[in-house]
């Protein structure tokens, strides 16, 4: 079960969250996140919420982008965290 979990629902859960998972609602969330609850709870084990998912695969990009010395830096790690620090914008998008 916790295979076709991972194979099928997390598969289809996080296509392209790294696009669209900065930008969704809280209802949305929501809706997605009971998904996960409804298969964990068939599955029998404590599955890792879409929050979770979406800073695994966040942080699964970003970090290779910026080891990367040929890449443009658009972001520079904070000398006294983890986090990364977005260039500033004229707008709030």
């Amino acid at each position: 079960m916790l295979i076709l979990y991972r194979a099928v629902i997390v598969g289809v859960l996080t296509f392209s969250i790294t696009v669209w998972g900065g930008s969704i609602t809280v209802k949305e969330k929501l809706r997605l996140n009971r998904v996960v609850k409804t298969a964990s709870r068939i599955i029998g084990r404590d599955l890792p919420s879409l929050e979770s998912l979406y800073q695994q695969r966040l942080l699964g990009k970003a970090i290779p982008i910026s080891q990367d010395s040929s890449h443009p830096t658009l972001f520079d790690p904070l000398p006294s965290s983890r986090r990364f620090r977005i260039i500033k914008t004229r707008t709030n998008r």
